[in-house]
């Protein structure tokens, strides 16, 4: 167990510094609505959530014994983490940040779905004004999430 509980703290630490890394290329992105901006900043929106989404499944199959094969399996992995499981982790993220969270991952949704000159720059820029917030909201609540599981480690 202790080599498991290992391995998802250095996936998940790993995932933040992704997470720093986006952070700063979103920075670099000139604030126009050319296409080839709108398109690198949805890029940028689609990688945030693949973060997210890989630490979720980091812990659902390390920790919960794997997630939901079905067709919404993104839809509920996402809401297994607000979830706290008795005698096994306390929830990992707030009903409030998965609110949020699921915004990032139907426009991921989109994102791969549509040719990028069909993006709508309004969305972007809305999720564009969030991110800052969003990702520090859900790196304090990884950050808690990792405590736990440094604490039970020892």
């Amino acid at each position: 167990m202790k080599e498991i509980m290992i391995g998802i703290i250095s996936g998940m630490e790993k995932e933040l510094q992704n997470l720093q890394e986006l952070r700063a290329e979103l920075e670099r992105v000139k604030p126009e609505r050319d296409i080839v901006f709108q398109r690198s900043k949805g890029s940028i929106l689609h990688d945030f959530y693949n973060c997210c989404e890989r630490i979720f499944k980091k812990i659902a199959i390390e920790l919960n014994d794997g997630y939901d094969d079905s067709e919404q399996w993104h839809k509920s992995l996402l809401y297994r983490m607000t979830i706290s499981i008795e005698g096994l982790r306390p929830r990992v993220i707030s009903d409030e940040l998965a609110a949020d969270l699921d915004e990032y991952s139907a426009f991921r949704h989109l994102f791969r779905n549509i040719y990028g000159f069909e993006l709508k720059g309004d969305r972007i820029d809305h999720l564009v004004g969030k991110f800052e917030k969003v990702v520090e909201r859900f790196r304090k609540e990884i950050e808690e999430f990792l405590a736990f599981l440094r604490k039970n480690l020892a």
